[in-house]
């Protein structure tokens, strides 16, 4: 089974910033598994529905729905980690190749090109008016 990041990678790089439980019910599955998990979903861009949850969690009774209660529950805390990891690793990232995607940033001067009223909400810059 080819795996995103290693287990120790996740449960030295990861684990750590993430919250456990202390009380209440204890997972049959380890939390490295289920990281692995959510980081295959966010590789492939496959459907949650679609996520093959037994290649990746050894227990057979989990479903994709206990894979996205964890990542809705430790959503707040991704943010974090994501600029401790590239706080650490800035010197490795080339961000010569980077693609930015900025289709959603507002457009408010030259607005009118795209539609936009500075008393309304924003619009982003892909909104173009239907003319009939």
């Amino acid at each position: 089974m080819e795996y995103i990041l290693q287990k120790d990678t996740i449960e030295r790089e990861i684990l750590p910033h993430l919250p456990q439980s202390s009380r209440g019910y204890k997972s049959r599955a380890e939390a490295w598994q289920i990281v692995q998990a959510i980081l295959y979903k966010l590789k492939s861009g496959c459907q949650w529905r679609c996520l093959p949850v037994a290649q990746f969690i050894e227990c057979r009774r989990y479903r994709w729905q206990t894979v996205y209660y964890y990542f809705r529950r430790w959503g707040r805390y991704i943010i974090i980690l994501w600029q401790k990891l590239l706080d650490t690793y800035r010197r490795y990232i080339d961000l010569s190749s980077a693609n930015l995607d900025g289709s959603h940033t507002p457009s408010k001067r030259g607005g009118e090109l795209v539609a936009y009223q500075g008393r309304k909400s924003a619009r982003t810059a892909p909104y173009r008016k239907v003319c009939k």
